[in-house]
């Protein structure tokens, strides 16, 4: 089944703007629901839009780059108005009501939701929400299919010269060795043509040292204003990988690799394996050192870091992967930290690619998802939460005495608490 579809029929309207050429009728799928559905005042209701498609092609034409590849780069706070303005729909509006859509990619995803508004202006109310994940480039050939024929149908009344066309030629003329550019560009939130000759610069440099996985990695966390800053903590860490230990990740690779499965989730990836890996190694899930144990089995080594940038939060470490070792480079200055960030490296170490590196990064997208989401689990286990909690809650005391016990952060209990059901009280 398409989990996202966008649906047109023309409508004939006297006139020879682009405005009168492009109406139609407009219906958004989203999952199997369709959110174009609208009840008036009156209380009628109608299940299409009758507007000018030609405003929505435009948007998606001048966002066509952010709109496929720029993440979230933190699951931290609200999305600012300049993120909104390159992922949702409303941006697209121009005085004709559209239901609130979101297209934010997640990795090999992008993650659509809609969600209930009242167009106050226009007396609507569009009143279904729906939310899928279908695979980026299953968005990507229904956004080139819808803004195409919006295209061909100004064409056909003879309206050429549009901002539309001038921006989707843009992209067409996109050359196969240019477009590895644009995805950096549209990762950073970036139109590629509005990106400085020191930015374009630095990607260039960054792609010959790092190579395309890494860079995108960068890419993905990292706002366009703050990336050369990242960049150096990037660097940093890919010269410093090679004079860790390396750490034994044999007994990983004698269990399954964890698959991902875009219908559910990324989290639940991430726990799983952790429960896998606790189980196979003999690891009780309440057994408060249970991550120290799996540390040790493994020879990886939380006591150091490597050159810390105190403002680069979103870069926490590096792993890289040969055969049956890894080398982990923890950045950040606090044990509880690099504990966590040693956490999330077995996990990427186990999902990677033989002779891969990779950036640990606070980016959402699912890996960088899983890897959290594995982390937690491993280093603050929810059956042992459970077990400490009395009828479901815990006091903000117990959460702080159970930090220092699990030798993690009390921000990671706390989430890891909440996240599964408990409750956390002040007293």
């Amino acid at each position: 089944m398409t989990e996202f579809q966008i649906s047109r029929t023309w409508r004939p309207k006297k006139g020879a703007s682009e405005l009168d050429a492009t109406m139609a009728e407009i219906r958004f799928l989203v999952g199997d629901r369709n959110v174009s559905e609208f009840v008036e005042d009156a209380g009628h209701v109608c299940d299409h839009l009758e507007i000018p498609a030609y405003f929505l092609a435009e948007w998606i034409a001048e966002n066509w780059w952010p709109l496929l590849w720029e993440p979230r780069k933190s699951e931290e706070g609200t999305d600012d108005a300049e993120f909104v303005s390159r992922h949702s729909i409303l941006a697209a509006q121009h005085g004709f009501a559209l239901p609130r859509i979101m297209f934010v990619p997640t990795g090999r995803t992008i993650h659509i939701t809609a969600t209930a508004r009242d167009a106050a202006f226009a007396d609507v109310r569009f009143r279904n929400a729906s939310q899928a994940s279908p695979l980026g480039e299953e968005v990507e050939k229904e956004l080139r299919a819808f803004v195409g024929a919006v295209c061909s149908r100004l064409d056909q009344s003879h309206v050429h010269g549009t901002g539309l066309h001038e921006a989707w030629q843009s992209v067409l003329d996109v050359a196969p060795d240019e477009e590895l550019f644009c995805r950096f560009a549209g990762a950073l939130g970036l139109d590629p043509h509005d990106v400085s000759d020191t930015t374009a610069a630095l990607l260039d440099r960054l792609l010959e040292r790092l190579g395309e996985r890494l860079l995108m990695d960068l890419c993905l966390v990292a706002p366009a204003t703050s990336f050369e800053a990242i960049a150096g903590a990037a660097e940093a860490a890919f010269l410093g990988i090679n004079t860790v230990d390396a750490a034994d990740i044999q007994p990983l690779l004698q269990m399954p690799t964890p698959s991902d499965n875009f219908a559910v989730p990324a989290w639940r990836r991430g726990v799983q394996a952790a429960k896998r890996l606790r189980s196979k190694m003999g690891v009780e899930e309440t057994d408060s050192s249970g991550a120290s144990r799996v540390f040790e089995r493994l020879g990886l080594h939380t006591d150091r870091y490597g050159e810390h940038f105190a403002n680069e939060v979103s870069l926490t470490g590096a792993v890289a992967r040969s055969d049956d070792e890894a080398r982990v480079a923890l950045l950040q200055p606090m044990l509880t930290q690099r504990r966590f960030a040693a956490a999330r490296a077995i996990f990427t170490a186990w999902t990677s690619d033989q002779h891969e590196m990779r950036f640990l990064t606070s980016a959402v997208t699912r890996d960088q998802q899983a890897s959290r989401a594995f982390a937690a689990e491993l280093t603050a286990p929810y059956a042992l939460l459970r077990k400490r909690s009395k009828h479901s809650l815990l006091t903000q005391d117990q959460v702080f005495d159970l930090a220092a016990e699990l030798q993690i952060g009390a921000d990671v209990v706390s989430k890891q608490a909440l996240n599964n059901g408990l409750q956390v009280t002040a007293s």
